[in-house]
């Protein structure tokens, strides 16, 4: 037996029998809260998991909210004053778990490491550095010769939000540069609508989840010209790595965490965790996250070592943070 066959047996008969099944948990539909718009990564993969989360928990639906703001922030400020009782989750990513916690000058009003209960790991994915499709540079280098030219001024560039992972992304990608580039910082409420206004224009660049791009690199709205995974994106073989392009202290991923506020019964907890981590495992799943431009997490994934992830990606950016001097401004 494979491990991808041990984890589908070892969930179904998780998901079967044991305290947590007494709980007849749930019994009404869990909503999956997403701290951004509508149609970026973040909301692809709330839908996605909360989905195959559905199949593996009878069927209950799992409705996926939308609560944009602050690069996601709002949400987890919101979830952490919610009752846990398992039917309300959030779905957040590195900006509001240790970017915002990390670099904010006013402070966030909730303890990343604390006031929550770390569900699970659900995926990861890199970014693209993204352009219009009449930027006048064709290659990752030339492009960031331009940008270090005058002609930057004119060439502004989108994000997701203040303070978002791929705001910071540029940020990192701004002090390769150098002080030369006079790119303006645009933001948007999402990855979406940061990536539309690269397609129509208004916003000459931007970084930008693989997720959140995907479709419109695809279409040919946007082109891509490096991606911050370690290798190459399966899905987009023709696109380089930073590394590959010796800017590997660009090589940023998103990591994309289930989580509910802090005191969930343990039942539901373990409930939780395996019923996700089971859906991660079914190949139509893992497809899908692939296509749109993210892979699911296949290492350890427990409630622990997902809240490890959160502790080392909070520290790692009060590093840079410490380093660069970059900082979310009140």
């Amino acid at each position: 037996m494979n491990r991808r066959e041990w984890l589908l047996s070892f969930g179904a008969a998780a998901l079967a029998a044991g305290p947590a099944a007494a709980l007849d948990y749930p019994d009404r539909p869990v909503t999956i809260l997403n701290g951004y718009s509508p149609g970026g990564s973040t909301d692809i993969a709330a839908r996605l998991v909360g989905e195959g989360m559905s199949r593996q928990l009878g069927g209950k639906a799992f409705v996926v909210e939308n609560r944009p703001g602050a690069s996601g922030t709002v949400a987890a400020t919101w979830m952490k004053r919610q009752n846990p009782d398992g039917y309300t989750l959030l779905l957040s990513e590195s900006s509001s778990f240790a970017i915002w916690p990390a670099m904010y000058t006013e402070g966030v009003k909730y303890d990343p490491l604390n006031d929550f209960d770390w569900v699970a790991t659900i995926c990861i994915s890199p970014m693209a550095f993204i352009v219009s499709p009449d930027f006048p540079a064709r290659s990752c280098p030339e492009a960031l010769e331009l940008l270090g030219s005058e002609k930057s001024r004119d060439l502004n560039y989108s994000s997701s939000g203040p303070g978002s992972i791929p705001h910071i992304a540029a940020e990192l990608l701004r002090t390769r540069i150098g002080p030369t580039n006079a790119s303006r910082h645009i933001p948007y409420r999402g990855g979406a609508p940061a990536v539309q206004s690269i397609s129509k224009g208004e916003t000459a660049w931007g970084v930008a989840s693989l997720g959140s791009a995907a479709g419109m690199i695809q279409g040919g709205l946007v082109r891509a010209l490096a991606v911050t995974s370690l290798s190459r994106f399966p899905t987009y073989p023709d696109i380089p790595t930073f590394g590959e392009l010796g800017l590997r202290d660009v090589g940023l991923n998103i990591s994309y965490l289930l989580h509910a506020p802090a005191g969930l019964p343990g039942g539901i907890l373990d409930l939780l965790n395996k019923s996700s981590v089971t859906a991660l495992v079914e190949a139509t799943t893992r497809e899908r996250f692939l296509n749109a431009g993210m892979q699911v997490w296949d290492r350890e994934n427990t409630s622990a070592s997902t809240k490890t992830i959160v502790a080392n990606e909070l520290a790692w950016f009060k590093d840079v943070a410490a380093r660069t001097g970059i900082r979310i401004l009140g």
